[in-house]
């Protein structure tokens, strides 16, 4: 068991943890698609929890009517040293320990979510052909850095905005960096996560209902990541996203907002983590 973390007499609030994983077998094949897994893991440790608090955020979260957001993001997991099979989709670990940021701005997710991953203390990221079995060694908290008005993000995990089909499209569209709608689009969606959180009182300490953030995308090239969930299932969809670098203008509690949420869609699938560019 991960020895047990010290949160007794500390007042929960928004975190971001790190969690150190071992090798617990001599498999060593990661699936190049693994968000799925760690999302339902981080899931599973809620429930461990709580169960019915766990079951409330994975199947409805806060919000009303189609805007529900569930308030927690991930980034991807350090497994360097690794070689990366093209033709497999699979990563070979070559080391023994790995690492995963996981962001909550709901203090009650956060507190249960450190119960739980006392109780589940172990994870198998992958599918029925690869996988990977982990022991969680010890969880640390990343302490959030000093928020301005006016703030660089680097994107750790795919930043994810689209628009609805339009006449002659089956799909809704992913939308690029480079395209005139991403940023409005990406500001919206800010703006009503932080409106939703604003009204069922979630750890908001000042409130901007009128706030108009500013936002410039700093990466002349943004690079896609095309990211497919629940592979091998008849649920499988293909997700796209960017990497790039932005500045965003916003008062200091949005900052810290963004801080613990990320930035764009999807973000309990691990899309959108940010960090802070110095």
């Amino acid at each position: 068991m991960v020895s047990e973390f010290i949160f007794n007499n500390i007042n929960i609030d928004p975190m971001r943890l790190q969690i150190i994983f071992s090798l617990k077998s001599n498999k060593n094949f990661l699936p190049a698609n693994y968000q799925h897994h760690i999302s339902s893991w981080i899931y599973k440790c809620i429930s461990a929890g709580d169960k019915e608090f766990a079951g409330f955020l994975h199947q409805k979260g806060y919000g009303e009517r189609n805007k529900h957001f569930k308030f927690f993001t991930f980034g991807p997991l350090d497994i360097r040293p690794y070689h990366f099979h093209k033709t497999r989709g699979v990563f070979e670990l070559y080391g023994n320990q790995l690492s995963l940021q996981v962001s909550f701005f709901v203090p009650e997710a956060a507190e249960l979510f450190i119960k739980g991953i006392n109780v589940v203390n172990e994870a198998y990221f992958g599918d029925k052909i690869n996988g990977i079995q982990l022991g969680v060694d010890e969880l640390r908290i990343v302490p959030e850095p000093l928020m301005l008005n006016t703030m660089t993000y680097k994107l750790v995990s795919p930043c994810c905005i689209s628009r609805p089909a339009q006449e002659g499209e089956k799909h809704s569209q992913y939308l690029s960096p480079q395209d005139r709608e991403f940023v409005p689009r990406l500001i919206d969606n800010l703006k009503i996560k932080y409106g939703v959180a604003q009204n069922v009182l979630i750890h908001i300490e000042e409130e901007h209902p009128d706030f108009e953030p500013k936002v410039r995308v700093l990466t002349s090239q943004p690079k896609s990541k095309l990211i497919t969930i629940k592979t091998l299932t008849k649920h499988e969809i293909s997700v796209r996203g960017w990497l790039f670098e932005c500045q965003i203008t916003a008062p200091l509690d949005v900052q810290s907002f963004i801080w613990n949420v990320g930035l764009g869609e999807k973000g309990s699938m691990g899309f959108g983590m940010v960090d802070v560019k110095p």
